[in-house]
């Protein structure tokens, strides 16, 4: 234990805030905004038992925190701060006089004065949801209201979605749907609020769900008429057309059909809605409030990949919902063996924040990308990663604002990508890597033990 630091340990004398305290408060936070390289611009890391380093908060808030709560237990080392063990910028002790301690500033005295002053908390201040969030829960709200007048066993939105499961499991036309409808509403109650078709049930339900991007592609795959190339009327590299060529004029088709088309679900969406659901807004924080035990791992926040971006990038770390992402790729015959050969690639995202048995479920590997065929994509995967690539980049380096339903706050969500998982074949389209010949390995690398035989020219 450091001997001229047991000031940070020792809060209260007799009833009282202890004078020691309170300088040596001031003296860490003059330390802390001296090291501009670990700070947040005028935001420096929060050291209170409550915080525990993982927030930058404004040094004002951050004096608040350390006089109500102290410090967090064994931190005589500043290291979340600039101080290293081998090198000291701080030191205080009786008979020294620190650099920094200068006068404590006037709102900072009052408040240590003012022994009854309110208990703040800025983990609990409740926030009105933002224009986004607000404008989803008006829209639940409307259509969760009663089927008809009295009804208690299904709502608005319940009888819509259970007719839609059942026009797509039975393949109803739309025609069979708008006149099933017709008798329904003509059955129930008066002042039922039934759609009337299926066009109005579209409408009710579009502002629900998530939104989907469908994105033109060159036939061989070079490129796809997205962002500044959106308005293209053929590939750029190749020279290939956009749109099939038309041998007569047809009064089904009002538009030009392309030769290819994928399609790109946004992920912004959907990491929202995981913070506006109360079903999943608070499991989105678990991999850094659980406890943790030791010599076990159940889940990737235990993994040295985990601490090793939490220390290289300490701002991101600090807010612990911001969210960490894995990719996955794989392709797949989707006509099986009976049907012609087509291979289609799904991108696959997955949010690491939620406990193991909610990160690996079905409902929250979220589908991003669709590769069409019927070629496999091969090194050209990247040209129909660009939309997500510019939405994680997005993510990282701004982020947007977000509602937590959980602690009923604004906050600005960020998120990263750690790691992709995949088989070798797929591994070589993501990286660029090759995985064929002498420096196949990408571990190895070129102190590859790999060699031909003499009169062979397989590598082994």
């Amino acid at each position: 234990m450091s001997s001229d630091r047991q000031w940070m340990y020792n809060r209260m004398r007799g009833g009282y805030l202890n004078p020691k305290f309170v300088d040596g408060v001031h003296v860490f936070v003059q330390f802390a905004i001296s090291q501009p390289e670990w700070t947040d611009g005028p935001r420096i890391r929060c050291p209170c038992s409550m915080c525990k380093n993982r927030k930058f908060l404004e040094t004002e808030n951050v004096k608040l925190h350390l006089v109500q709560k102290g410090f967090v237990p064994d931190y005589y080392e500043w290291r979340f701060h600039g101080e290293t063990t081998t090198r000291r910028n701080y030191e205080q002790g009786e008979g020294h006089t620190s650099a920094y301690a200068t006068e404590s500033p006037g709102p900072y005295h009052t408040m240590v004065m003012d022994a009854g002053g309110p208990d703040l908390d800025f983990d609990t201040m409740e926030e009105s949801p933002n224009p986004i969030a607000k404008k989803l829960y008006e829209m639940l709200q409307a259509a969760d209201q009663a089927l008809w007048p009295g009804c208690e066993k299904h709502s608005q939105l319940s009888a819509v979605a259970r007719l839609l499961n059942i026009k797509s499991e039975y393949h109803l036309p739309e025609r069979c749907y708008d006149s099933l409808l017709e008798f329904m509403k003509e059955a129930l109650p008066h002042r039922n609020t039934l759609p009337e078709n299926f066009y109005n049930t579209k409408k009710m339900v579009e502002g629900l769900g998530l939104p989907v991007e469908k994105i033109d592609c060159c036939e061989r795959g070079c490129m796809i008429y997205w962002g500044v190339d959106s308005a293209l009327k053929c590939c750029k590299l190749c020279g290939h057309p956009r749109y099939k060529s038309r041998r007569r004029e047809s009064t089904k088709h009002n538009g030009d059909v392309p030769y290819k088309r994928m399609y790109y679900f946004p992920l912004i969406p959907r990491l929202q809605r995981l913070y506006a659901s109360k079903a999943t807004a608070k499991d989105m924080r678990w991999h850094d409030d659980h406890d943790k035990e030791d010599g076990v791992m159940h889940h990737p926040s235990y993994s040295k990949a985990w601490f090793h971006f939490d220390q290289m990038h300490p701002s991101f770390s600090a807010e612990s919902r911001n969210v960490r992402l894995g990719l996955c790729t794989d392709g797949f015959q989707p006509f099986g063996q009976s049907g012609k050969q087509y291979s289609c690639w799904p991108i696959i995202v997955t949010p690491y924040n939620l406990p193991p048995g909610m990160c690996m479920k079905e409902p929250y590997m979220f589908l991003s990308v669709i590769v069409p065929g019927p070629n496999n994509p091969k090194h050209k995967i990247d040209v129909f990663l660009q939309p997500l690539i510019a939405e994680l980049k997005h993510l990282w380096e701004v982020g947007v604002e977000t509602y937590d339903v959980s602690k009923k706050q604004n906050f600005q969500m960020r998120a990263s990508l750690l790691w992709t998982i995949s088989d070798f074949p797929a591994y070589s389209m993501l990286s660029g890597w090759s995985t064929a010949g002498k420096l196949a390995c990408p571990h190895c690398m070129e102190y590859s033990d790999a060699f031909s035989l003499p009169n062979g020219r397989k590598t082994s």
